[in-house]
């Protein structure tokens, strides 16, 4: 069935005006393509990986008990796929797979689930990458040239990769991924820009304020507008995640940090305190709600940092769900999965609605500052067996 499938989109393809690209690769685990004028012609293995992308999802829809769950997005023409994938997969999701998808027509369905004018949902957006490299060279595992996720999390906390990966994304060009520059990221915009920020104003307000979230009386138009500027983020940040542009969207949130430490810098709580705590508590207040707005802004980028803020901000229920490795038996035996367990998450992309009064919890730091000699260490890793 899948040649005859591939056969019917590729003839699809080309009577909408478009010339496929023929595969000329010959190898041996490829799959022939019976089209006049292709002999010899095979499909590389990707045909059968992708398909992974439609049985995963039917997968999950069995095993949570939503037997029809998956059509939510593979056949509802309103859904919107996105592949996340590096520039050397482009012609397999922008090509290959929506062929088969396009072959399979109404076909699927009818056999599948015996149902019938219903067609498989195209991919809506394929953001491909660029390529990063490391200290100047093409990253190679078989050189142990490469930063190894396991190792990194045995010496750093998850969210310094997850930020630096994203601030330095080759989204548009090829970039590099560089010790230096990993150390002064962390240093100077994780704990110098947000961590001090979120630290600084909850320990202030936990010492100061009987460990409450003060009652600010009637706000400024100094206030008013600094909660707005932040709030706003929930429209730029959310549309530069739309439009897929993650290095944009995590340098809007950090700009929005950037202005509430301006802020802060202005109205200083930590001297007025001493002679007006009315105007302290204030703008410890303005301060605390822009931190609880940040802490969404950020979450898509910082998950861990993000929900040891919440907490400390004394909310009962998690920002996200939980996760965790369950045993699945169905009609092929039994296999281990990586379950995601929603039913607790209470995050919401919303302003926040803080309340005076709210107990708040004695904050750690959010992130470690890293020692210039790391850099060092690091670069004398690479190369060496692992």
């Amino acid at each position: 069935m899948r040649e005859t499938v591939v056969g019917q989109a590729l003839g699809q393809i080309e009577s909408e005006g478009l010339k496929p690209r023929p595969i000329t690769r010959d190898l041996d685990w490829g799959i022939p393509v019976p089209v006049e004028g292709w002999d010899g012609k095979k499909l590389y293995v990707w045909f059968e990986a992708v398909i992974g992308y439609l049985s995963a999802a039917i997968e999950w829809a069995a095993i949570t008990g939503q037997k029809d769950a998956w059509q939510d997005w593979w056949t509802n023409p309103a859904a919107r796929s996105f592949y996340f994938i590096g520039k050397d997969n482009i012609f397999f999701h922008t090509a290959m797979w929506p062929a088969e998808l396009m072959g399979a027509g109404e076909q699927f369905m009818e056999l599948f689930t015996g149902e019938s004018g219903k067609r498989l949902t195209l991919p809506y957006d394929v953001p491909a990458n660029q390529f990063m490299n490391l200290e100047g060279q093409k990253i190679s595992g078989s050189r142990n040239w490469a930063v190894w996720g396991r190792d990194f999390l045995s010496r750093y906390d998850p969210d310094p990769l997850r930020y630096y990966l994203t601030v330095t994304m080759p989204e548009y060009r090829d970039t590099d991924w560089d010790w230096e520059d990993f150390l002064h990221r962390n240093n100077d915009e994780l704990v110098g820009t947000w961590g001090n920020l979120a630290n600084r104003v909850l320990s202030f307000a936990v010492r100061n304020f009987e460990g409450r979230v003060p009652d600010p009386g009637p706000l400024t138009p100094q206030d008013e507008e600094i909660i707005r500027v932040v709030e706003g983020g929930f429209a730029t940040v959310g549309a530069e995640l739309e439009a897929v542009h993650l290095r944009n969207a995590l340098g809007e949130a950090m700009r929005l940090a950037t202005e509430v430490n301006r802020y802060l810098d202005q109205t200083a709580p930590w001297k007025t305190i001493k002679t007006d705590r009315q105007a302290a508590a204030r703008s410890v207040y303005t301060a605390l709600r822009c931190i609880d707005n940040l802490s969404i802004l950020l979450a898509p980028f910082l998950p861990h940092s993000s929900e040891k803020l919440h907490a400390y901000f004394g909310y009962e229920k998690p920002l996200f769900g939980q996760q965790g490795v369950e045993e699945i038996q169905d009609e092929l035996g039994s296999h281990k999965g990586l379950r995601y367990y929603p039913a607790n998450a209470s995050g919401r992309w919303e302003p926040s609605s803080l309340e005076a009064g709210r107990t708040l919890v004695q904050p750690q730091p959010l992130f470690k500052k890293l020692d210039p000699s790391i850099v060092e260490e690091e670069r004398s890793r690479l190369g060496r067996p692992a």
